[in-house]
């Protein structure tokens, strides 16, 4: 609903043109009534006006003075200035005071209704305008935070990004970047124990706690990493910078430890001497967190702290060996100890040895994993994501319990294959002894050889699978198949010892009654 005020010194103008149209219909709610320019003004003053009906001649003040004054002052109000014919040159001037139209007396219903219409359409679509401006400076007001967040994001940890625009950017969000020496740091937070539900929440708390440490003057803001960065400014350079706010960040991790029970680890980077060098310092502050996979989490590094632990460097080449080992032969202890050592026997090092280490072993598991058959899919998207996680661990002995849990279930595949190949074998040469024997010549390694195996292998196999060992079970197969030939057929001793495979009839006949218990003739006397 609109506002309307009628000014005029003529009484019977001013009444008349209040009740000549329906004024509601056209939206209007509320009409005010002046007899000069000034009292017309000390209303507006007071009140919310949408259209100003004036007259020209007026005492105190006239319309055309009173149109100056409301264009400097409410140039959003509507003025329609009320002249005659005589006055008509005149009021045309009184466009460039801002007056959106004018109306020639004497006044008549019809045109002044008409003209009413046009007026409110405008007054319509201007109040719609403004609505809409009012509402995106609303939800300007309320993006704020998160549009200077997003932009000293770009500006500090984006590598690919137009610095100049950028920094512009933040200088419109009252972010003066252009001047002064910054120190960038990183916090880190161990959120595993919480649930995903509470990572906000802790979070939130966690840069509350960082502002009231820090103050106004310097910057915090998410890296996309559930990290929160500080850009902490000062007007002076050196060394005595450094030292202040490295001990800021000490208080801050320490205060957070106490008061939210967030385990915290910070990190501060090398000092940027201007915007361009933001960037750097960001990455070298990442670089010096790596220092909790070595040094252990919940503290504050240096950059200096991992210059100091690159200057070593270990190569695991007897734990890789072991580890390898321990998964053929079944040994989860062994591949446990292996992994840990592999960590930690070259003593305290840098993240970036971690790392090696850590793709040196991942890539050991894999190739072990390939030589295997008939893998899952599953299992190899596990191994092939594990390069990936590298920068998820929050610590050494998460790093490593993965790379456990990795390796035996590499154990559990091997295993399961091996006892599937095994078996196969095991199968090929009962059936390879099924069908030869007879052969006297039959050996362990003739059926090594069938079966595409070391004798060695096979001989363990063998006892392994079958519970007996290979000369045994030739044995057993040749006594079996002896009985049935005594039991069935008229056939000499002899005869069956050759027809089994034995070459010496004397020696068959002891085999048999170590076998039964009697000879060949008292066994076939008793049938």
């Amino acid at each position: 609903m609109y506002t309307l005020l009628i000014a005029d010194d003529e009484p019977l103008i001013r009444n008349g043109v209040k009740k000549i149209i329906d004024w509601e219909s056209l939206g209007f709610s509320k009409i005010f009534l002046a007899e000069d320019g000034q009292e017309a003004l000390d209303i507006i003053r007071e009140n919310h006006v949408d259209l100003v009906l004036t007259d020209i001649v007026m005492p105190f003040m006239d319309g055309l003075e009173l149109s100056e004054i409301l264009a400097k002052e409410f140039p959003q109000i509507h003025v329609v200035i009320l002249t005659g014919h005589e006055e008509f040159e005149y009021a045309q001037k009184s466009v460039s005071l801002g007056v959106k139209n004018y109306i020639l007396k004497p006044i008549g219903a019809e045109n002044l209704y008409k003209k009413m219409v046009q007026i409110c359409e405008k007054l319509h679509i201007e109040n719609k305008q403004r609505q809409y401006v009012s509402s995106m400076k609303n939800q300007l007001r309320q993006s704020m935070p998160v549009l200077r967040e997003q932009t000293l994001k770009k500006i500090v940890c984006s590598e690919n990004r137009d610095i100049n625009l950028y920094l512009a950017r933040a200088k419109n969000m009252n972010i003066d970047l252009e001047n002064g020496t910054y120190e960038v740091g990183i916090l880190d937070f161990d959120l595993e124990k919480f649930t995903p539900a509470d990572y906000d929440l802790y979070l939130f708390a966690a840069q509350n706690i960082t502002r009231e440490c820090l103050g106004e003057e310097h910057y915090i803001f998410e890296d996309g990493k559930d990290r929160v960065v500080i850009l902490f400014k000062s007007d002076t350079a050196g060394a005595d910078m450094h030292d202040i706010f490295y001990d800021t960040l000490c208080s801050i991790q320490k205060t957070i430890t106490d008061t939210i029970q967030l385990k915290t680890t910070c990190a501060i980077g090398e000092t940027a001497y201007s915007a361009n060098e933001l960037n750097h310092a960001y990455w070298s502050a990442k670089k010096a967190l790596e220092c909790k996979y070595s040094l252990g989490s919940d503290a504050v590094y240096d950059i200096a702290d991992l210059n100091y632990l690159e200057k070593s460097f270990y190569y695991p080449g007897t734990e890789l060996h072991q580890l390898i080992k321990g998964i053929k032969i079944g040994d989860e202890e062994q591949i446990h100890e292996s992994i840990n050592q592999a960590f930690h026997a070259g003593g305290s090092i840098s993240g970036k040895n971690i790392k090696m280490i850590y793709i040196e072993i991942v890539t050991s598991l894999l190739k072990e994993l390939s030589e295997l058959k008939e893998v899952s899919e599953k299992i190899w998207k596990w191994g092939f994501d594990l390069y990936q996680y590298f920068e998820g661990f929050r610590s050494v002995a998460d790093l490593e319990e993965e790379l456990y849990r990795f390796a035996c279930e590499i154990c559990i595949q091997m295993n399961s294959v091996q006892a599937n190949s095994g078996m196969q074998v095991i199968d090929k040469v009962k059936d390879f002894v099924m069908r030869n024997y007879k052969n006297p010549e039959l050996s362990l390694s003739m059926a090594a050889e069938e079966a595409s195996v070391s004798m060695g292998y096979l001989s363990g196999l063998f006892k392994k699978e079958s519970g007996t060992n290979f000369v045994k079970y030739l044995t057993d197969v040749r006594m079996e198949k002896s009985i049935q030939l005594l039991r069935t057929t008229d056939m000499k001793v002899y005869e069956i010892a050759y027809e089994t495979g034995f070459s010496n009839p004397h020696y068959f006949s002891i085999s048999f009654k170590k076998y039964t218990g009697m000879s060949p003739s008292e066994f076939k006397t008793k049938d």
